[in-house]
């Protein structure tokens, strides 16, 4: 049995183990739980203290002897609810203290379900009017790409859903990917530019993918600034003409 959602939970190996063989055993004493666990008597004892205490497990004394029951699984779902409410109303004091710095990291996505992660984290706080910018995905090879410009097309749509204002330059080689897209917003150019980096709020992404397939995330108002500004010195210059 898989049992590694129980540990993401927050429950030990030896927790796992001995509610593992409670449910198979029914009521028991400690035992057979250090029989069927190969547990140390000392951990299982406190174990068992411990998954008392939380609810997991439950005891009746005959004589001096305790007698162990495992509650029902679907106690889990419970402890999972409660943790959620508890975490939902901690949550805004977290952001309180993020509020007061500039927040300045990176973060990295591999593989193409990482690249489209990255994507929808890039815009997951994105407002109707907000700006983003991109130099295109480009790579001398653009055939062995096609998922990304497949991926491209649905993301293309989500930002117009999300009302945001989109404005990309992409070098003139990339343009057949775009006949089914509104060009309106694209600078199309025929000349060096710095390409697959997108700018959205204080965040910027970098996909250089030519080499290996890692995104980078980066979460810097100075960072997306310098682009910005770069960007837009390439716009207005030759989106008029």
């Amino acid at each position: 049995m898989d049992t590694e959602i129980l540990e993401e939970i927050g429950m030990t190996n030896a927790e796992i183990k001995i509610y593992i063989a409670l449910l198979e055993l029914g009521v028991s004493t400690a035992g057979p739980i250090l029989e069927k666990t190969g547990l140390q008597n000392s951990v299982v004892h406190l174990t068992l203290h411990n998954l008392v205490k939380k609810g997991f497990v439950t005891f009746i004394k005959k004589g001096k002897i305790k007698h162990y029951r495992a509650t029902d699984p679907h106690n889990l779902n419970r402890m999972l609810d409660e943790k959620k409410k508890k975490l939902d109303l901690f949550i805004p004091n977290l952001l309180g203290l993020q509020n007061k710095h500039d927040r300045q990291d990176a973060e990295v996505f591999e593989g193409f379900q990482g690249f489209k992660n990255m994507h929808y984290e890039f815009i997951k706080d994105g407002k109707k009017g907000d700006e983003y910018l991109y130099f295109s995905f480009y790579t001398d090879n653009l055939e062995d790409f096609e998922e990304v410009y497949n991926f491209y097309k649905e993301f293309s749509k989500e930002r117009v859903r999300r009302g945001f204002n989109v404005k990309g330059i992409v070098p003139i080689q990339v343009k057949p990917k775009y006949k089914d897209r509104d060009k309106s917003n694209v600078l199309f150019i025929d000349f060096p530019a710095p390409m697959n980096v997108s700018i959205f709020n204080d965040k910027v992404f970098f996909t250089p993918w030519e080499d290996k397939k890692i995104s980078y995330l980066i979460h810097s108002k100075q960072l997306a600034k310098s682009f910005r500004q770069y960007f837009y010195s390439i716009w207005n210059k030759y989106k008029k003409k």
